[in-house]
């Protein structure tokens, strides 16, 4: 197997960052070395990074310290201090799998594969905000992928579990440090094809993921990926629309304006009932059907998920897909007239 870097930026991650060093020490293989880049933290994390390090003994352990705001920042000072020819990088909210490494750095045998990403499941949560979040953020495929190219649905992947070469890093010196949060790792996807290599998706590499508990945190998180958006789409996609309606979606790559629309969140059919309501005041009791109709698809997905929901539960979790997907539309709007693209 390739030398393989793990690296790590943290943040005040006091609440899950045991739950993550208890993973690393349990990886089979060891990576060649463990970086832990603490951006700033002033809860316990420097003392649960610093009893890591003393007693993990299976591989070298490094803590690092990035004053740059950024999880970008903190990041490329990670991969430039390691010496792996494969840097694998997770969140300090994340716990790999045993295995995680000898799925995901295989594939680097192929040298036409620059970076290889795996799955992100949800840890049992353990309250409704919690259990929402593992419903509706992160929902990779179960089914392996290739890809070559950038798209608004396609072609990006988190780094809470991302493998690159060391090398491709140097060369596109590493993540944008101007993208503070949010999108910082799509770009670099984006990027990495611009090099003629592929990404390959690869699930059976899993990291375990802890979801935000608060609605504040869940919030800000949504209009922070939907401000990620049109930053994306004005530098990787020059033409095309994508169009995501209630039923379909429609790609049409050739258009002259870039745009990406999304008609088909929870928010916007709330829009539309209203503007519908203010014309013809007695169809504002769809909103009544829309809010059964919410509840029985989120209850749904629940139970796919194995945690079945009573009716209040179904209800509440319907509530927070509604303002989320605000929250994001709102993100859109502000990125739009930000960096002057069509994203809502």
């Amino acid at each position: 197997m390739l030398s393989v870097s793990v690296v790590i930026p943290i943040l005040n991650a006091e609440r899950t960052l045991a739950h993550c060093l208890k993973a690393l020490a349990q990886l089979d293989p060891a990576p060649l070395e463990i970086v832990l880049v603490d951006n700033g933290s002033t809860d316990g994390t420097m003392g649960l990074l610093e009893g890591f390090a003393s007693s993990h003994k299976r591989c070298l352990v490094r803590i690092l310290r990035e004053p740059r705001k950024g999880a970008a920042a903190a990041r490329n000072a990670g991969f430039r201090a390691v010496r792996g020819v494969v840097v694998a990088f997770t969140d300090s909210d994340c716990a790999p799998e045993p295995a995680w490494l000898s799925s995901l750095i295989q594939p680097f045998e192929d040298q036409t594969i620059g970076a290889v990403a795996g799955r992100v499941v949800a840890a049992p949560a353990a309250a409704t905000i919690e259990l929402f979040n593992s419903l509706y953020t992160l929902q990779l495929p179960e089914h392996p992928a290739k890809h070559s190219c950038w798209t608004p649905w396609k072609g990006g992947y988190p780094t809470a579990n991302l493998a690159v070469r060391r090398a491709l890093l140097e060369d596109l010196d590493g993540f944008d440090q101007g993208i503070t949060i949010y999108g910082e790792d799509y770009d670099l996807c984006a990027r990495l094809y611009g090099r003629g290599v592929k990404l390959l998706y690869i699930p059976e590499a899993r990291v375990e993921h802890r979801h935000r508990t608060s609605l504040a945190g869940t919030l800000r998180q949504a209009f922070g990926i939907g401000r990620s958006h049109p930053y994306l789409l004005r530098r990787h996609a020059t033409r095309g629309l994508w169009m995501e309606l209630p039923w379909c979606h429609i790609a049409w790559p050739k258009s002259p304006i870039p745009a990406w629309m999304d008609l088909a969140s929870a928010d916007k059919k709330v829009l539309a009932i209203v503007a519908l309501g203010s014309m013809y005041g007695p169809l504002i009791w769809l909103l009544a059907l829309l809010a059964l109709w919410l509840a029985a698809t989120v209850a749904w997905r629940a139970k796919r998920a194995g945690v079945p929901v009573n009716l209040l539960a179904a209800a509440n979790l319907a509530g927070l897909l509604v303002l989320k997907s605000a929250a994001m539309t709102l993100g859109r709007w502000w990125g739009s007239v930000k960096y002057g693209a069509l994203c809502f």
